[in-house]
């Protein structure tokens, strides 16, 4: 008899013990979670504002976008042995991690703008100035306009950030295959990954790489690579509110010293991001360029066997880096 009890007891104590620390998180997270996605996602946030602020709202986007999508084409993937016979068989698959870091200035922006205000039901315009309102990356909480009207001042709440951060990440899958007389080509995609509050993301890009050093041997490979992707994000109703595209060109230079592979690379590129969405009434239209022009990469890839481990450090506009993990041969 006391066995038994003493034996309920330990079942209880570990029933209780398991729903605090199991049963319980699971449930915080579930509920943080259900909180997380009933926040409005960025294609029906920006419905809220019209034209000349989610200009400066969005711009960080366009500018990290465009950024992580012309990164992470160079390490990892490197068919450029030298030689004599003119396809030798290659194959890369992998993901490339690719990571923006953005500026304190890059969270907020100030604005002036016009818009009208109905009194007695006529229209009134009125000048609105908004300070230290939030981009895209700033503060989730909704920036405060103030207004001058002929019957005195007045305000209006506009938009928060949609994530308080300074760093813009990205997950690519890719694929190289190659080489035939020094050539490779490298393909990459995202069939429509949801991206929480941000919306679905669609990718699809390809980039093509010629070697001077497949059938010239020199004290390092020299290669030249061009690519063009493009990208768009729908909202939770389908509808695709941004419709963008990107393209860069790179001159290389590596050199493989046992299982290890240095590169070097000066790179020019440009992204350009068509915004579509309905402002009340209106339809907003227009199209805006990522501030990212010219950059620097330096890296290393790491071959073990068939693994493939690549780190690179991207200087232009905008600080970036790129990790990938893949296998090839």
């Amino acid at each position: 008899m006391i066995s038994n009890l003493m034996k309920i007891n330990i079942e209880t104590k570990y029933k209780i013990t398991f729903m605090k620390r199991i049963i319980l998180p699971l449930v915080c997270l579930f509920f943080l979670t259900s909180y997380t996605f009933s926040q409005d996602e960025l294609g029906t946030l920006i419905q809220k504002v019209g034209k000349d602020y989610t200009q400066k709202y969005l711009e960080p986007l366009t500018t990290g976008l465009g950024t992580n999508l012309n990164s992470g084409f160079i390490g990892g993937y490197n068919a450029s042995d030298y030689h004599k016979i003119p396809i030798w068989p290659h194959f890369y698959a992998g993901v490339k991690f690719c990571g923006v870091v953005m500026q304190d200035a890059d969270k907020m922006f100030d604005l002036n703008f016009e818009s009208n205000l109905n009194y007695g039901g006529v229209p009134v315009p009125v000048v609105w100035t908004v300070k230290n309102a939030p981009t895209i990356f700033g503060s989730t909480t909704p920036a405060i306009a103030t207004g001058r009207t002929p019957y005195g001042d007045t305000t209006i709440t506009l938009i928060g950030g949609l994530e308080d951060t300074k760093f813009v990440p990205l997950f690519i899958p890719q694929i190289g295959i190659g080489t035939i007389l020094g050539t490779d080509v490298v393909f990459r995609t995202l069939p429509g990954i949801n991206y929480g509050n941000y919306g679905t993301f669609k990718l699809f890009g390809a980039a093509l790489r010629h070697n001077i050093g497949a059938y010239a041997k020199m004290p390092f490979d020299i290669a030249v690579q061009g690519g063009y992707q493009s990208f768009g994000i729908k909202d939770k109703y389908d509808n695709k509110f941004i419709d963008a595209s990107s393209m860069f060109v790179n001159i290389q230079f590596s050199k493989t010293i046992a299982i290890v592979n240095l590169y070097a690379a000066a790179q020019y590129e440009n992204y350009s991001v068509d915004v579509n969405y309905k402002y009340g009434n209106t339809n907003i239209s227009y199209n805006q360029k990522g501030d990212n022009n010219f950059r620097g990469i330096l890296g290393a890839t790491l071959s073990l066997v068939l693994v493939k481990v690549n780190v690179d450090l991207n200087y232009g506009s905008k600080f970036a880096f790129t990790a990938g993990l893949g296998v090839g041969l």
